[in-house]
């Protein structure tokens, strides 16, 4: 049976642009390889452009990157 892990990468990139600076493109690609080497596949990845959460809690930019294992 497959396992799946979701991280929040949090980024500085604004909606309008569809690029991120290079040191957070570095960090990810750590983060990847990171979770490969421990068995876990990146399957999919979503753009998160911030803005107010429940209770007004601010969500922040961010990248949802899921992984797959098994």
């Amino acid at each position: 049976m497959a396992e799946y892990r979701s991280e929040i990468v949090k980024v500085a990139w604004k909606m309008w642009k569809s690029s991120i600076r290079e040191e957070e493109r570095n960090e990810l690609d750590i983060l990847i390889n990171q979770r490969a080497s421990e068995g876990w596949e990146l399957v999919a990845y979503t753009f998160m452009g911030g803005g107010q959460g429940g209770l007004g809690v601010d969500m922040g930019r961010g990248i949802l990157i899921t992984f797959k294992r098994g």
